[in-house]
C-alpha cells in the first residue's frame, strides 16, 4: 500500500469489469472485455486491483489472474462462501482461510496484499476472529494484511474498533463518512483507511460534462485526501474512457485548492 502522504493511491475496482452476479447468475459476461479491461488498466499504469470471489462469482479473480503481471498488486475480500448453490456467509476462521485459499487459485498467486473480510452483518461482527485470521495470514504467507470492508453505519467503527488489529485496512463508501463525527475520525487513527463509492456508484458524475470529469474526479479526491488523509481510494470505473478520467495524479492537489475557499470546510457535496 502507499505509505506517502501527499496523495492516495488509485485502485481499481472489478465488481462489474467482468460481468455482475446477481446472487444466481453471472450476467454481461464477456471474457474479452475482461481481458481488455485489466490490459487497459496496467498499460495506463494502474498497479493494484481490489477484487473479490463474489465479483462475477469468480470471473473477476480469474481475469486478473489470467492478465495482471507479476508485480500487479491484488486485494481480496473473504467472509462469502460462493462455491456452494447459492452464496453463503461463512466469517468463521476455517471459512475465511478456505477462501482466500480459493482467491488465490483463482488469481494464480500465492499472497495477496490484502484480505478483506467483506461486508459483515451487525449481528456476527462480535463473532468474527479478526486477530486469528491475521494470525493465519501471517503464518502462511497468504495476505500481507487483514482489513474490513464496512457499510456504515450498519456496522459502526466502535464495533470494529478493538477487535480489528490496529494497523489493519478500513475499507468505508465516502458517504458513509461524516467528516463533523470527531469521534469516528479518532477511531480510523488506528487503521489504514481506504475510501470507495466517491461518486455514489457514478450518479454524481452522469450529469458532469465529459470535459469536465477527470477535474471534477480530482477535486473530489483532493477534497477527501484533505479531510481524511486515507491511503488509498477505490475507483469503480468499466471502461478504458473511465480510467483516463482518473489520469490526474499531483494534479488533485493543486485541484483542491482551487476549489475550495479559505477557512471552509471541504465536506463532501
Amino acid at each position: 500500500m502507499n505509505t506517502m502522504q501527499d496523495q492516495p493511491s488509485v485502485v481499481v475496482g472489478t465488481m462489474r469489469c467482468s460481468g455482475s452476479f446477481n446472487g444466481l447468475m453471472v450476467l454481461g459476461r464477456d471474457a474479452d472485455e475482461g481481458r481488455e479491461f485489466v490490459e487497459g488498466a496496467t498499460a495506463r499504469g494502474f498497479t493494484t486491483f481490489d477484487t473479490s470471489p463474489v465479483y462475477a462469482r469468480g470471473r473477476a479473480e480469474e481475469d486478473l489472474g489470467a492478465h495482471l503481471p507479476a508485480d500487479a498488486s491484488v486485494w481480496t475480500k473473504v467472509g462469502i462462501d460462493t462455491t456452494t448453490p447459492l452464496p453463503t456467509l461463512d466469517y468463521g476462521l476455517e471459512g475465511m482461510a478456505k477462501s482466500l485459499e480459493g482467491s488465490l487459485k483463482r488469481l494464480g498467486r500465492d499472497h495477496v496484499e490484502v484480505a478483506f473480510v467483506h461486508n459483515p452483518e451487525p449481528r456476527r461482527v462480535s463473532d468474527i476472529d479478526f486477530a486469528g485470521f491475521a494470525g493465519h495470514c501471517s503464518r502462511t504467507g497468504q495476505a500481507d494484511l487483514v482489513g474490513v470492508s464496512v457499510l456504515l453505519p450498519d456496522v459502526s467503527l466502535p464495533q470494529i474498533a478493538g477487535r480489528l488489529p490496529a494497523g489493519s485496512v478500513v475499507m468505508c463508501e465516502a458517504d458513509q463518512l461524516d467528516p463533523r463525527d470527531t469521534t469516528v475520525r479518532h477511531l480510523l487513527a488506528d487503521y489504514r483507511l481506504v475510501i470507495r463509492s466517491l461518486f455514489s456508484g457514478g450518479s454524481r458524475l452522469r450529469e458532469v460534462p465529459a470535459e469536465r470529469r477527470a477535474e471534477t474526479i480530482a477535486a473530489r479526491i483532493a477534497e477527501i485526501h484533505e479531510i481524511y488523509r486515507p491511503e488509498a481510494v477505490v475507483i469503480g470505473a468499466r471502461t478504458g474512457e473511465q480510467l483516463d478520467d482518473y489520469a490526474a495524479g499531483p494534479a488533485w492537489l493543486a485541484s483542491a485548492a482551487r476549489h475550495s475557499a479559505p477557512g471552509r470546510s471541504h465536506a463532501a457535496r
